[in-house]
């Protein structure tokens, strides 16, 4: 994922989910004041054109991605006067000056990226001073991630997929069956204290190329193929299995542009938790 041009052009639906979130808990952003950090706000277009007005005038807001390019990027486009972006990695261990830095934090679509979820929730509890509160979503299943472990086995494909398990979404990695009551479970003894925790079923409605340009802005394999033509097959063969893996859900076409698309199930994880 290190084009923002990409990212933003095909991440539909990781937008549409991130301000059905906003706006659900709009009465608890509103009140957020001092500092508050955005774990993984990518090129920063959500942070300044849907985050930020949402947030008090009294809110001073911090952009934070891994990305150099990334940060480069909202720097350069999505620049305000309350907003300012620096480079973190949630889970490497944090400067003694960011320590309870952070009256606030959210995070959307960013922390199934990470290895170790846990390491991440006690990072973001250090961030927040007492009383500070923090609302994070991810996804915690999707079927895509379970394309890349059958690709895994082809033999055109093995050799630059060999740590495809890293990167599944932490809680669909460890195959939990109650999602929702294990990461209430992790974020209480982190230190949290929860004051909202579900697991949602989710769906977006998917033609094959939308899927295919959507797979392309965020798989993190695609640079590791050395040529053009193993690219173009890893793709295709990446949404044959997604398809095949949802096979009793029928392709359909809309009325308007007689296009078939599928409807892609998934789920996301959402908490609002606070510092005691």
């Amino acid at each position: 994922m290190e084009s923002p041009e990409s990212y933003l052009a095909n991440s539909n639906m990781q937008r549409r989910d991130t301000i059905e979130i906003i706006v659900e808990f709009s009465c608890e952003l509103s009140n957020m004041r001092g500092k508050c950090i955005d774990i993984g706000c990518g090129p920063g277009q959500i942070t300044k054109d849907i985050l930020l007005p949402f947030l008090s005038e009294e809110t001073e807001m911090i952009g934070a991605d891994i990305s150099q390019e990334m940060i480069n990027y909202a720097r350069q486009n999505y620049a305000d006067k309350r907003l300012s972006y620096v480079i973190m990695d949630i889970e490497s261990d944090l400067p003694s000056d960011e320590i309870e830095h952070y009256d606030n934090t959210v995070s959307f679509y960013c922390l199934h990226w990470c290895k170790d979820i846990r390491y991440a929730f006690e990072n973001i509890y250090k961030l927040l001073r007492p009383q500070g509160t923090a609302l994070i979503m991810f996804l915690s299943h999707h079927i895509g991630f379970e394309a890349y472990l059958r690709l895994k086995e082809d033999p055109r494909f093995q050799p630059y997929l060999q740590d495809v398990r890293r990167y599944l979404p932490y809680f669909q990695r460890k195959r939990y069956k109650d999602i929702e009551a294990n990461a209430q479970k992790m974020l209480e003894n982190t230190g949290f204290k929860i004051l909202h925790c579900s697991n949602r079923k989710k769906s977006f409605h998917f033609t094959k190329t939308s899927l295919t340009d959507s797979a392309c802005a965020v798989n993190p394999f695609m640079k590791r193929f050395p040529d053009e033509n193993l690219k173009k097959e890893f793709l295709e063969e990446f949404i044959k299995e997604i398809i095949s893996l949802n096979q009793n859900v029928p392709l359909k076409k809309t009325k308007e542009a007689q296009k078939e698309f599928f409807t892609l199930p998934y789920y996301l994880l959402v908490a609002h938790v606070q510092k005691p």
